[in-house]
């Protein structure tokens, strides 16, 4: 499978990537109202459990909603997506230790971590927006710990709230695309 058919093989199989960021920004969100109505800790259980629904809920909007077809198993970017994961794991050990001495760094070091990760997906699914989303998750994150911007649990809700309007701009990316006759491999409902 060459690079640009894998490409697509993942542009469809996960709507460009929408619901998958999509999902994450709301679990932000949560998480972001956890903090404000409970504590850090809470919030912190919700970003880690929710961020275990991200995959099986961006997979069900793609094949409910959209009637996506599963990837090609044969799709050598699946493993680029799991290996940028390592990444993300990082950033959730380093964000657990940082919850326990500096706490009000935890969230921002999270933010750095997945922006970091999202750069990966412009590799994966060929769309530059993920350059534009991760740098500004790591912008966010940066300022924070930089304390350009105030460290609050705001914070939470900022990257939710970005992550949900990039999520806007991929789906609207991905319908484009397929206005303009691109291929992309695409079930009907």
């Amino acid at each position: 499978m060459d690079v640009s058919a894998a490409q697509r093989d993942i542009v469809a199989a996960y709507i460009n990537g929408a619901p998958g960021v999509f999902v994450s920004g709301m679990v932000w969100l949560i998480a972001g109202i956890a903090a404000l109505s409970q504590n850090a800790e809470v919030a912190f259980a919700v970003l880690f459990l929710g961020g275990m629904l991200i995959v099986p809920g961006s997979l069900l909007i793609a094949r409910i909603m959209f009637g996506a077809d599963e990837i090609s198993s044969d799709n050598p970017f699946q493993r680029l997506g799991l290996e940028a994961t390592i990444v993300l794991f990082a950033g959730i050990v380093i964000a657990y230790a940082l919850l326990r001495t500096e706490p009000e760094l935890a969230f921002p070091a999270l933010a750095i971590a997945i922006g970091a990760r999202y750069f990966a997906f412009r590799t994966i699914y060929g769309e530059p927006t993920y350059w534009v989303l991760g740098g500004a998750l790591t912008l966010i994150g940066t300022a924070a710990i930089l304390r350009i911007v105030p460290l609050s649990f705001d914070l939470l809700l900022l990257v939710g709230g970005t992550e949900c309007a990039f999520a806007v701009i991929l789906l609207w990316r991905w319908r484009r695309r397929k206005g303009k006759g691109i291929e992309v491999k695409h079930r009907p409902l």
